[in-house]
């Protein structure tokens, strides 16, 4: 009663054909490589600035914040909260760590996509095969 079908083996199962391979060339990957990693480069190189900036913006947000404060009346107990804080002291002491964790961070995204892009022409193929 079914009808025959080209690839049919007349027991039920149909031949599978044959899927185009999906080849990435090399350059691609190699593109991806080199922008990946300046673009990773970019991000390292704007670490320092950005935290400076951060730092050296700290003490002046705070006075700001002072003033504000002083506006609604309540002036002396900000003042007395911004020095007991230690704003600029403690951005100085952290900025250290809050560097190495900054760098950290850029360094291992830029390893996972460079992990990533390896990778992909792997998991490409394999993908095609189980189709």
């Amino acid at each position: 009663m079914g009808g025959y079908y080209e690839g049919d083996d007349h027991s039920g199962y149909r031949e599978r054909r044959a899927l185009p391979v999906l080849n990435i060339p090399t350059s691609v990957i190699v593109a991806g490589l080199v922008i990946w990693s300046a673009l990773s480069l970019g991000a390292w190189w704007l670490v320092d600035p950005v935290l400076s900036w951060i730092s050296g913006a700290a003490g002046p947000l705070a006075d700001t914040g002072a003033g504000l404060a002083k506006w609604f009346g309540l002036g002396e107990e900000a003042t007395a909260l911004r020095d007991a804080a230690n704003i600029e002291g403690l951005l100085g002491w952290a900025g250290g760590s809050i560097h190495f964790l900054v760098k950290t961070v850029v360094l291992l995204v830029w390893v996972a996509g460079l992990i990533a892009l390896i990778a992909i022409p792997a998991v490409l193929r394999r993908g095609q095969r189980r189709q």
